[in-house]
């Protein structure tokens, strides 16, 4: 991850070691430095969904996603929030922008067709679901070629979206607006950096049904 700040890296840690209370007093030193980054707004957004903290999480996720209209990842991960709170109709409006600004959004797909399913939409989140298995399937052959390219002898994630198994959506580089789908099919010059990626979605948290 390229951190934006020294007090974004110690947040991120904290983040990572769920001590929630530290990572949003780190955030909030980050921000001061940086008050209109995105990354720094959605991580800590992040943050206070892990604290059932409603009104902060969407109002940090809104705002970075008022900065970077055009990032699918922002809406995604909007989505992903306002369906935690419950708020199931908006969240299926997101998740169909972001899977039309980046159609090869396995796990947008995915978290969109078990939304509809909810809703009763049975032929829509069957078409979604399809599509995700599709996308899916194609990504899980690149993690694969890529690993043998690297000499990798570790087991390889699942990837496949999961039907009835909610996902966090796919994390951005911190300085790039790229779809995950740009994240996956692009050059990895080290090892470290792909298994940074590889351990990101697959420690993703996930909702329970």
């Amino acid at each position: 991850m390229n951190y934006i700040n020294k007090e974004h890296k110690v947040a991120d840690d904290y983040l990572s070691a769920q001590k929630y209370d530290k990572a949003i007093d780190a955030f909030n030193k980050a921000l001061k430095s940086h008050p209109n980054h995105p990354d720094l707004l959605s991580q800590r957004g992040v943050v206070y969904l892990h604290m059932q903290q409603k009104s902060k999480c969407l109002k940090d996720l809104e705002k970075a996603l008022d900065l970077e209209p055009d990032n699918p990842y922002r809406y995604a991960s909007l989505a992903y929030a306002e369906d935690y709170f419950g708020n199931i109709d908006k969240a299926i409006s997101l998740y169909e922008k972001a899977v039309e600004i980046d159609p090869e959004d396995a796990i947008a797909y995915n978290n969109l067709g078990l939304l509809q399913e909810k809703k009763g939409y049975q032929s829509k989140a069957k078409s979604n679901f399809e599509r995700a298995d599709k996308l899916s399937k194609i990504e899980n052959k690149i993690f694969d070629a890529l690993d043998q390219d690297m000499g990798s002898k570790e087991s390889e994630m699942e990837v496949r979206p999961t039907n009835g198994t909610k996902l966090q959506p796919k994390k951005l580089e911190a300085d790039k607006k790229q779809s995950s789908w740009d994240i996956i099919k692009g050059v990895f010059t080290d090892k470290s950096t792909f298994t940074e990626f590889k351990n990101f979605v697959r420690n993703g948290f996930k909702r329970e049904q």
